[in-house]
């Protein structure tokens, strides 16, 4: 059994008190955004170099394209507005099943945190390298839900293992099964990693349940991934597989924008590609990587180049602008800016 999380006592007022968020210095190095880790590790400087690459070749095909056609109808603009209102759903649902993750691991986040605090860390990830945004969810979390830092990243650990499973069924299924865009090699690869990573993670579990230093160590960082099994998890992985499906209406409804039609097929053969890709290590908001596979993806369903162009300016606009300014907003003004989140990082 994991071990449980700690809870740092805070003072009536909400505030965190003179122990909140302390813990000791081998827990606070494996903190990111820690002193620690303030520089770049060399998994992202190489995702840094990734989508510096990967950009400069969009650009460089972009400009051989066909100028692309914007919308300019008011179904087109209705289909835009569409995909902000259903990538607006898809985060909500995101942060209900991170407030479901954090209450179910011990913590007590309150739901305007949980929803506002997931805002805030996709505007870090869009803005900043490393996934900064995991950092900031962290360190500002954690003294609100009464949780350890380490509780707290063992939640978005459990969401990544949600998010990668779903995505790897859709991939599947959806490209290879449906419209036969990957090829069998491909599968077999994606079998052969996925197998190998289940191997690890299950060594992993092992070690840290036999090695009583690890398992003090690593037990709360685990506990929320252990504990996806039962009615939990099958509610859990229902959440995470009703998320993707909105994702994909977005991809679709984008596409009405860009005038390349599109069913859920190949809605979710889009995202699910496109997710794919995004686990390649890139920069802040999957720049590059994410593109290309869009681009791909857009011509391989038959679509122009011009249309591919269009479809990518549309989707970055509708994926980046609105949630990027929302958590600025939110981070200005509910969280402190800046200074409240260097006084987390330092207490």
């Amino acid at each position: 059994m994991a071990t449980p999380i700690s809870t740092p006592t805070h003072p009536p007022d909400g505030t965190a008190g003179p122990d909140a968020g302390t813990e000791r210095p081998a827990e606070v190095a494996a903190q990111p955004g820690t002193a620690a880790s303030r520089r770049l590790s060399p998994l992202s400087v190489a995702g840094l170099l990734v989508s510096v690459v990967c950009v400069a070749g969009v650009v460089w095909w972009a400009l051989g394209q066909q100028p692309p056609q914007l919308p300019d109808s008011p179904a087109q603009w209705g289909a835009l507005l569409a995909a902000v209102g259903l990538y607006a759903l898809a985060t909500l649902v995101r942060g209900e099943r991170w407030r479901v993750l954090l209450r179910e691991d011990g913590a007590r986040p309150t739901r305007a945190d949980a929803h506002g605090l997931n805002v805030v860390g996709y505007m870090g990830n869009n803005i900043f390298p490393a996934r900064a945004g995991d950092a900031i969810r962290v360190f500002l979390m954690a003294p609100r839900a009464d949780a350890s830092r380490r509780g707290v990243v063992g939640t978005l650990l459990a969401e990544r293992l949600l998010d990668i499973t779903v995505i790897l069924i859709l991939f599947v299924v959806v490209g290879y099964g449906l419209l036969g865009e990957v090829g069998a090699g491909s599968v077999g690869w994606i079998a052969l990693a996925t197998a190998v990573a289940l191997t690890i993670a299950a060594v992993a579990v092992v070690l840290v349940r036999r090695n009583e230093r690890l398992h003090r160590a690593a037990g709360p960082i685990l506990s929320s991934t252990l504990r996806l099994r039962g009615r939990h998890g099958l509610a859990l992985f229902a959440a995470t597989f009703l998320i993707w499906c909105i994702e994909a209406g977005v991809w679709m409804a984008v596409g009405r924008a860009a005038e390349v039609p599109m069913g859920p097929i190949e809605g979710c053969y889009l995202v699910a590609l496109a997710s794919v890709f995004a686990l390649i290590p890139s920069g802040p908001g999957y720049a590059g990587t994410q593109d290309a596979a869009a681009i791909l993806g857009i011509k391989a369903l038959g679509g122009t180049g011009a249309q591919a162009v269009a479809y990518l300016v549309l989707l970055r606009f509708v994926i980046v602008v609105p949630i990027t300014l929302l958590g600025l907003a939110l981070m200005a003004g509910r969280y402190g800016g800046l200074g409240r989140l260097r006084r987390a990082r330092s207490a």
